[in-house]
């Protein structure tokens, strides 16, 4: 029996959240991975906590909900090298709401702010936490290599069924866009997204967003010392340039939207971004669902299981922890097998 019980594969913020959590248990784990911090497409996100970007799975309120209450923890709780904090988030829709939003009911200090700005017809606002993922990402690997002991293996993975001949019991599919081949998944299917980080815009103390259309996302996250302007929500493109044409048109996006709150935004605010950066969602389309995630225990054999947590899409942050959390449940079910 190898040291290493459980296998995670991949090290993005899907599969080092569940790794933590195994280890948090008291199971030794050993992550596999292609990729690493800085080079994962966790790495690209935004990243700000976005329930409203969830649907197609009856668990997704759980797994955000947990989530949540995690990330609020980690802002409060832990000094800031997480990169976690609270901040502020502002979504804009196009026409007034029937209801509120599903969420509403368990994050802080939610409101329908009743503020009408021009191309919009409504608003709320509520307190979330967002990411700095240049900082999270390698304290979740810290967190899972320094404090826990985990170990990262690096290297490609062809097939998932190697670790067992390592001797793990249990493999946790965390591989993303990579269970396509790996387990021969065809809903998954890449979803570009490009992004822009800046120079810190005067003024803007609030995260806003813009309800989403298409191809399109628009937002504008500010951190300590760089502005997130976003995005794109591409279908079957799968190089990860950015691309020019786009990321102008998300400056001017964003530049409208900031314009509409009452923000300044001159006209070359965003004329010398700090870095461009484009990434490949996992998304995992079934009928209406791009977040159609794939959470659970298959059995291949007597004493070997794979728990699959993978498809995550636009959320994979959003609902890193709930979903580790329930992955963690379902080891611990075929372990006790």
């Amino acid at each position: 029996m190898s040291t290493h019980e459980i296998a995670v594969v991949g090290a993005g913020v899907v599969g080092l959240s569940c790794a933590i959590r195994l280890r948090e248990r008291g199971h030794s784990v050993a992550i596999y991975a292609e990729k690493q911090t800085p080079n994962t497409t966790s790495d690209r996100a935004g990243a700000v906590f976005s329930p409203f970007r969830i649907d197609g799975h009856p668990a997704a309120a759980r797994w955000t909900q947990a989530s949540y209450r995690t990330f609020v923890e980690l802002a409060e709780q832990s000094d800031a090298s997480c990169g976690v904090s609270l901040t502020t988030l502002r979504e804009l829709f196009f026409a007034p709401l029937e209801q509120h939003p599903w969420w509403s009911e368990f994050v802080q200090d939610y409101e329908r702010s009743g503020e009408l700005f021009p191309r919009y017809g409504d608003s709320v606002r509520a307190v979330v936490p967002k990411m700095d993922m240049r900082r999270y990402m390698p304290w979740l690997t810290r967190r899972f290599v320094e404090s826990l002991g985990g170990r990262i293996v690096p290297g490609e993975l062809v097939r998932l069924d190697a670790l067992f001949d390592l001797g793990h019991r249990v493999i946790v599919n965390c591989s993303g866009l990579g269970a396509g081949e790996l387990v021969m998944d065809r809903a998954m299917r890449p979803r570009r997204g490009q992004l822009l980080h800046v120079a810190p815009i005067a003024g803007l103390d609030e995260c806003i967003v813009e309800e989403s259309r298409g191809a399109t996302a628009t937002y504008v996250f500010p951190f300590e010392d760089y502005t997130v302007l976003g995005g794109t929500y591409e279908l079957d493109a799968w190089c990860e340039m950015p691309q020019e044409a786009d990321l102008a048109a998300i400056v001017e996006r964003c530049r409208a939207m900031l314009v509409a709150c009452g923000y300044q935004a001159p006209a070359d605010f965003a004329e010398r971004p700090l870095r461009t950066l484009a990434g490949l969602r996992p998304s995992r389309c079934v009928g209406d669902s791009d977040e159609a995630v794939r959470l659970e225990c298959e059995r291949l054999g007597d004493h070997r299981w794979i728990v699959h947590n993978y498809g995550h899409g636009r959320a994979g942050v959003t609902l890193s922890w709930g979903c580790a959390d329930q992955a963690a449940d379902l080891v611990e079910e075929a372990l006790g097998r």
